[in-house]
């Protein structure tokens, strides 16, 4: 996912893959465990699970396909990962990498960086 982001040749492209990203992620039927992020342009709903082995997983969906994209993709970038591992990761700087970052609304940054936030403060 994150090296055909990489290989897409303008914004057009990328955006297309975001939407179809989107979606092929399904609305949790236990939406109402998930915590509500404030701040998003849309409703955006996340779960952060400690797994047995010291490891995270991100569960995340929001009413836009085009968030479900970007969710996708930092899911498939987090999940089976360590606290620890993921101190040094920065939402803003792995979508600016991508191409993304500069095209992304405030709002939705924000959003993504709510998300950071809860997995930061995980200990």
């Amino acid at each position: 996912m994150k090296q055909s982001l990489l290989n897409a040749q303008n914004w057009e492209d990328k955006y297309r893959l975001l939407i179809r990203l989107g979606k092929t992620l399904t609305k949790p039927e236990d939406l109402e465990n998930y915590t509500l992020i404030s701040g998003c342009e849309v409703n955006l709903w996340a779960k952060i699970m400690r797994n047995s082995d010291r490891t995270l997983t991100l569960s995340a969906y929001s009413e836009a396909r085009i968030m479900n994209g970007l969710l996708v993709i930092l899911m498939n970038e987090v999940n089976g990962k360590t606290v620890k591992q993921l101190n040094n990761f920065h939402f803003s700087d792995f979508f600016r990498e991508l191409g993304i970052a500069q095209r992304l609304s405030s709002t939705r940054l924000n959003g993504l960086q709510q998300i950071e936030t809860m997995i930061k403060e995980q200990k």
